[in-house]
């Protein structure tokens, strides 16, 4: 009966001791949300509706400058030049999945986090209930409650932008496999366009 009990305070030790670490993590992953918001309102600002201005002025057109030296530099061997813009268009969206790695992760950890912080303090808060300590049990309550409020508005806020980001990139990826094919075809406006403006 000795050995769980001193089992039991070592555990309780280790719960507390994780409290302040938790509510931390909690506020630096509210910060990173409210930037992740700010982050998503300017690439949307960025975002051009028009196929014409995504590519020659808009967020498209970092692709459309390397998509247009690719053809250049390799317009004499034509499976060389597919395999380039294959690999362009694999880079492009591989940076662009990587984008989304850490909104995919607030979405996981801030519940967690939450849960966490739920949990934490109801030990304490029970052990001031036993005690007839109503001051103690009702500041472990608000923080138990606050923090699953916390933790819910971090994966929340998080999916949203990750759903949106997901949509607008997909788009994208979408809207540069077509421009790719178009530019692959050799008869057509665009590339014509290029090769003017390049000689």
């Amino acid at each position: 009966m000795e050995l769980l009990s001193e089992l039991m305070k070592i555990l309780l030790a280790i719960s507390n001791s994780l409290l302040y670490p938790v509510l931390i993590l909690l506020i630096i992953l509210t910060a990173l949300c409210f930037a992740s918001i700010g982050g998503l309102l300017s690439e949307y600002s960025k975002r051009s509706k028009q196929m014409d201005e995504k590519f020659l002025k808009g967020h498209l057109s970092t692709f459309y400058e390397a998509m247009n030296k690719v053809l250049l530099d390799y317009r004499e061997n034509e499976n060389l030049c597919t395999i380039k813009i294959e690999k362009l268009l694999q880079d492009y969206e591989t940076g662009m999945m990587g984008g989304l790695g850490r909104n995919r992760l607030l979405i996981r950890i801030g519940p967690m986090l939450g849960l966490m912080g739920t949990l934490i303090p109801l030990g304490p808060a029970l052990l001031g209930l036993s005690a007839g300590n109503m001051e103690q049990l009702a500041n472990n309550l608000v923080i138990a409650f606050t923090s699953t409020v916390v933790g819910l508005l971090v994966g929340a806020v998080a999916l949203v932008v990750t759903t949106l980001r997901r949509r607008w990139y997909k788009e994208d990826m979408d809207d540069m496999a077509y421009m790719a094919e178009i530019l692959m075809e050799g008869e057509n406006d665009w590339k014509n366009k290029v090769y003017e403006t390049k000689k």
